[in-house]
């Protein structure tokens, strides 16, 4: 990538990112612990040469299985590393509003992870599991190659999935490519990253004189105390799209990649973990002129800086040639290095990196870097542009627009750098509603409880939001994020009211598949109803607009002028069209619907599909019933009237099941996906603890003398169990919604098969999908020795 010849590269916009570190859950608690200088590094007595600092992500023996389908046993024997980034994957890309809606974009996954400890310290001295799972379900379950895969395929992205090694530069090298495959255009959307976790029972590490570890357990890069990095675990992902189309597409953007570049050090250098100026110069020169960029323009460097006495002088040595020639004079370009905060994390560190300086040139923010008094005596920072940043600061007010450099240098060699400059957005629209449609849905009501708690706590937290900011939100809750069986909605006129009802007791909300409406009110009620509901509402006003045309050849003005026109119960009947006009234009498909009887013509019309010429007619048709007695109203449908707006009935539509098409609903309106806290997960324990290594028991022990010949039911549940790991059977559970696929499929036929001495097809599950299915099937079979 570093060659001759380099052209300008396409601009990619960040428009997604999640991700855990030490201390932070999310990019909003990572930033946050950023810009307040905190050291997220776990620390205990040292013991001789044994350091006690890691920088640690909690909880990584946890996993939603059920969410991502995947089988228990399979789970629990899975790399973890694999499970965290699976997860993270999934939150950036909720965050960039394209989780389970990418449509016909072409998504793709670039994705490394470091060293798999969990395979050879838990899962392989396990023989009984070993056994159980078999080769390839392990391999599967915990090889490299099939990290990237795994998530092209647990969340149904069709793009390229590249598993990318390189070791502690992996993560921003996965990004490079992906950059690269956007601007090739071999996929539309690219979420890339990395992983890298130390075991829970890690609590620090051995300190070897001028190895690459700290000596006191801190990371105190380019400083003249600085004896190595901490040990630390991570995960983050980033979801990237060609700049041109993420305008477009009016997504968020974080952020813009300029330039990118990857190389080696080649042979010149002392050994194989050696760095190299040239080689990393080299770098970051490429990718400078790939974004077009002069080293002038670039306020900020987020260096590598692992603190080791040889790597942070060749680093600063090779950026100062980078800026000789820059003329803006001293403290021109802030170094800073996210280590000092969280440690090395190796194959994530350089996505750490690449989320700072992105949320840096977001907020006009540089963040300390920690640690730091004096330099290194190898480097020399007098004479040039280079200054360590050592308290949080506002981002210079010179700058035409912020542009920040992120390097990150593997052992081997592998070098990548990565330019992203600041974004130029432009507000969303006024709010033209007084209330919003606020919707939120989970897998399960136990996991909507918990979503609504996270984003009143998120409310709460911070500032108060204004108009454009609360129907960001409804936006964002509505369009960006995927429709889950259980839901919760209502209307709201701010966050505050939004907040109340949030902490209210949690209700399920009763679903079907057929959504019924009531209107009710006189027809000056109605007609009031519909002033307002046009006034506020644009799809309201739109098929306001649509009616006036049709009653006013001439065009007639929508400005609620035409109800002044017609008798008292055409008026009123016309009031009645305009919000289930809206509602149809919402995508909402009405069963049943109960108006007054002078509105009932009219309704039947609107219904039917009537012809466009009739409207006259029928506003006029229910002049006659207007004292007509009102049929009763089933108290679980749905109402309007001069009591209801709109925006209630839609949202409540959709908690009930519709299928609201909120593309249509904002059409007209200018907003913003924004973050929100992402899918609360229900995670349970999944984990193998470590343990001696076992031996196989005598087959005498297998099965007592004697013992009963066990029911095709118990040899059945049993196979089902052990392959799929289940700690307890429900006989009427789906194989396909407990993770299985055709390899656990084909274990539990061979099992079934050997046990009661049958030749059934080893795809069984797939045709008897249920325990009990299965039996059945098998019973029946032994009854009458029928073919299977």
């Amino acid at each position: 990538m570093t060659g001759d010849v380099i052209t300008t590269a396409t601009p990619i916009a960040i428009i997604g990112m999640a991700c855990r570190y030490p201390g932070a859950d999310s990019a909003e608690a990572f930033w946050a612990n950023l810009t307040a200088g905190v050291e997220s590094i776990e620390r205990g007595p040292a013991e001789g040469n044994h350091v006690r600092a890691v920088g640690r992500v909690g909880g990584i023996e946890d996993f939603d299985a059920e969410y991502f389908r995947i089988p228990p046993a399979e789970a629990a024997a899975m790399d973890p590393q694999h499970r965290v980034l699976l997860e993270v994957a999934a939150a950036a890309l909720e965050d960039s509003g394209y989780l389970g809606r990418g449509g016909d974009r072409v998504i793709g996954v670039f994705a490394g992870s470091g060293e798999n400890t969990y395979l050879r310290d838990h899962v392989a001295p396990d023989t009984a599991a070993v056994e159980n799972l078999g080769e390839l379900r392990l391999a599967l379950a915990n090889e490299k190659d099939f990290l990237a895969p795994r998530i092209a395929f647990k969340l149904g992205l069709r793009g390229p999935s590249l598993t990318v090694q390189a070791s502690c530069s992996t993560g921003l090298t996965a990004i490079a490519l992906a950059c690269q495959a956007l601007a090739a255009g071999d996929c539309d959307i690219a979420v890339a990253g990395a992983v890298s976790l130390l075991m829970p029972d890690v609590d620090g590490y051995e300190y070897v004189q001028g190895g690459i570890n700290s000596a006191d357990g801190h990371c105190r890069t380019f400083d003249k105390g600085a004896s190595g990095t901490v040990p630390g675990s991570g995960a983050g992902m980033v979801v990237l799209k060609r700049d041109g189309q993420a305008r477009t597409d009016r997504d968020r953007r974080y952020g813009v990649i300029r330039g990118w570049a990857t190389n080696n050090d080649g042979s010149s250098r002392a050994g194989f973990t050696v760095p190299n100026v040239e080689g990393q110069q080299a770098v970051v020169r490429a990718a400078m002129r790939r974004a077009g960029v002069e080293p002038r323009e670039v306020s900020y460097v987020e260096a590598h800086g692992t603190a080791t006495p040889l790597g942070d002088p060749i680093e600063v040595e090779a950026l100062s040639r980078v800026f000789a020639d820059d003329d803006r004079g001293p403290g021109a370009v802030a170094l800073g290095s996210v280590k000092t905060n969280i440690g090395h994390t190796d194959a994530a560190a350089g996505v750490a990196g690449l989320i700072k300086a992105t949320l840096a040139v977001r907020h006009g923010v540089i963040p300390a870097s920690l640690h730091f008094t004096e330099p290194n005596p190898a480097i020399e920072l007098d004479g040039t542009t280079l200054y360590v940043n050592t308290g949080t600061r506002a981002w210079p007010e010179r700058d035409a627009r912020r542009v920040a450099g992120v390097s990150s240098f593997g052992l081997g060699g592998t070098n990548a750098h990565v330019i992203v400059a600041d974004t130029d957005e432009a507000d969303t629209d006024p709010a033209p509603r007084d209330r919003q449609a606020v919707v939120l849905s989970a897998r399960t009501d136990d996991d909507l409880a918990r979503a609504k708690a996270r984003l009143a706590d998120r409310l709460e937290a911070g500032a108060r939001l204004s108009e454009r900011e609360f129907a960001d939100t409804a936006y964002t809750l509505a369009v960006a994020r995927p429709a889950h069986a259980a839901r919760w909605a209502g209307s709201y006129a701010d966050a505050e009211d939004l907040v109340t009802a949030l902490r209210a007791p949690h209700r399920p909300t009763g679903r079907t598949t057929r959504i019924s409406l009531a209107v009710e009110g006189r027809p000056d009620e109605l007609v009031a109803m519909a002033r307002r509901e046009t006034a506020a509402e644009p799809l309201a006003a739109a098929a306001l607009a649509e009616y006036t045309a049709l009653l006013d050849a001439k065009g007639g003005r929508a400005d609620g002028t035409v109800f002044d026109t017609l008798p008292e119960e055409a008026a009123g009947a016309l009031a009645v069209l305009v919000p289930l006009r809206a509602l149809q234009l919402a995508g909402v498909s009405l069963a049943r619907v109960d108006v007054p009887p002078f509105a009932a013509p009219a309704a039947d019309w609107l219904l039917a599909g009537g012809p466009a010429q009739e409207l006259g007619r029928v506003l006029h048709a229910g002049a006659q019933s207007a004292g007509a007695p009102k049929a009763p109203v089933a108290p679980d449908r749905l109402r309007l009237g001069p009591d209801h707006r709109l925006s209630d009935t839609v949202a409540l539509a959709w908690a009930r099941g519709a299928a609201i098409d909120w593309a249509g609903y904002y059409g007209t309106e200018t907003r913003r996906v924004v973050s929100l806290p992402a899918y609360p997960f229900a995670a349970q324990r999944h984990w193998m603890e470590k343990q001696a290594p076992q031996q196989h028991p005598d087959d005498t022990d297998t099965a007592a003398a004697g013992q009963d010949a066990a029911t095709v039911a118990e040899v059945v549940t049993t196979a089902w169990s052990q392959v799929l790991g289940l700690t307890s059977t429900d006989p009427e559970a789906d194989f396909l919604d407990l993770g299985g696929d055709s390899l656990t499929a084909v274990e539990i036929g061979a099992r079934v098969n050997e046990e009661l001495c049958l030749s059934l097809p080893l795809d069984l599950a797939f045709q008897t999908p249920t325990i009990s299915a299965m039996t059945e099937f098998i019973e029946n079979h032994q009854q009458t020795g029928a073919d299977a």
